[in-house]
């Protein structure tokens, strides 16, 4: 499975292929399939029951692929093969557990396309599990709760007007948005050093104009916006927005500002799952590096919030790999890839397992979810 979605990367939103080749296998452990969830043609939902009432578990998938020529150079294609495998393992011993197995595929994870965060989309799936778990690869082996940011994606369009630059007289007539882009960066650089570490304000500028004889009409840039804690982050957004407004005003130009991509919450670590999470590692002969600030921005951070959740990093890659690289996309069909996704499958299927026999106390798990999240407000 994960070698095939590797030699067919898709885009967010249009992983076909990925999405039809995992629903096909697990129709054929036994599972019951419903694709387009949620209004998302390569979201779906596999669910199993066991033999009676019990606790739900969530295994999630992602298929999603960078741009080419890189393709799956953050391994979703390893993901995808872990959860899944997780699933088909499992799908044997179901018929003596009570509770029910689900594995959810969740589209468009990574930051390319419009509306990425699949996960947000289908929330709902999520608040009545139990447990949602899900291994992401990396060149380190984290615990069962490293921390993730928070994560808002702008898109900002400053409108002017055009005129003729090589015309003093005309020029004057012109409003260069360009220039009111350019002057809200500098507006950014100058808040930068005021920023608490940990927050992060970085992206690029898509459009500036057309020709340099033309005072640019329409400037547009992209940028993320990443902070630890979210009251904080709410924050910097709004102070990112402010620095748009002002450098509109000042020039004379129109600003509109929109979200290109759907906010990532940071993670909710569930201490109780992940110590499951880790004992299981650890009985396969694994053990995780603790501790790990990894920072990086996921939507299952969203599902952090909807139900008790474990995203940790299982080394697939040699340590100090560059990610979202072609030298990532080539280990994921390594020898190394493929044994760690063994592994992974393994934990999965014996954390799942857990759950669904009261090795973890579901009780306890949910109460240390409702007392985190309750810290956050």
């Amino acid at each position: 499975m994960g070698d095939y979605i590797h030699a067919n990367p898709e885009l967010g939103y249009q992983e076909r292929k990925a999405a039809e080749r995992l629903t096909s296998e697990l129709r054929r452990f036994g599972f019951e399939v419903e694709k387009g969830i949620h209004g998302m043609e390569t979201a779906f939902r596999a669910e199993l029951p066991g033999r009676g009432p019990g606790p739900k578990v969530a295994l999630v998938a992602e298929y999603d692929a960078l741009p080419p020529p890189i393709g799956h150079g953050c391994q979703h294609n390893l993901i995808a093969a872990m959860s899944v495998g997780a699933g088909m393992a499992m799908s044997g011993l179901m018929p003596e557990l009570d509770g029910t197995l689900c594995v959810l595929g969740s589209p468009a994870e990574e930051g390319i396309v419009d509306g990425c965060g699949g996960k947000v989309l289908m929330i709902d799936e999520f608040r009545g599990m139990d447990a949602a778990m899900m291994i992401h690869p990396y060149d380190i082996t984290t615990g069962g709760a490293p921390p993730t940011w928070n994560r808002e994606g702008l898109e900002i369009e400053f409108q002017g007007a055009p005129a003729n630059a090589g015309n003093a007289e005309d020029a004057s007539r012109g409003v260069n948005a360009l220039e009111a882009c350019m002057l809200f960066w500098s507006a950014v650089n100058a808040y930068r050093p005021h920023i608490r570490e940990g927050a992060r304000v970085f992206g690029i500028i898509t459009e500036g104009g057309t020709s340099p004889n033309i005072v640019p009409a329409r400037a547009v840039t992209r940028l993320q916006i990443r902070v630890p804690t979210y009251p904080y982050f709410l924050e910097v957004v709004e102070k990112v927005k402010n620095c748009a407004r002002g450098a509109a005003l000042a020039l004379g130009a129109q600003v509109k500002m929109r979200a290109y991509a759907n906010r990532y919450l940071a993670f909710v670590p569930n201490h109780t799952l992940a110590a499951a999470y880790e004992r299981n590692l650890r009985s396969l002969g694994v053990t995780a590096e603790e501790p790990y600030k990894m920072g990086g921005v996921t939507d299952m951070g969203n599902v952090s919030h909807a139900c008790p959740s474990i995203q940790p990093y299982l080394a697939t890659a040699p340590r100090g790999t560059t990610w979202h690289s072609s030298e990532a996309a080539g280990l994921a069909v390594s020898q190394m890839g493929h044994d760690a996704a063994i592994v992974g499958a393994k934990a999965l299927c014996l954390t799942a397992l857990d759950v669904f026999t009261g090795a973890v106390d579901v009780g306890k798990m949910r109460r240390e979810f409702e007392e985190a999240r309750a810290g956050l407000t």
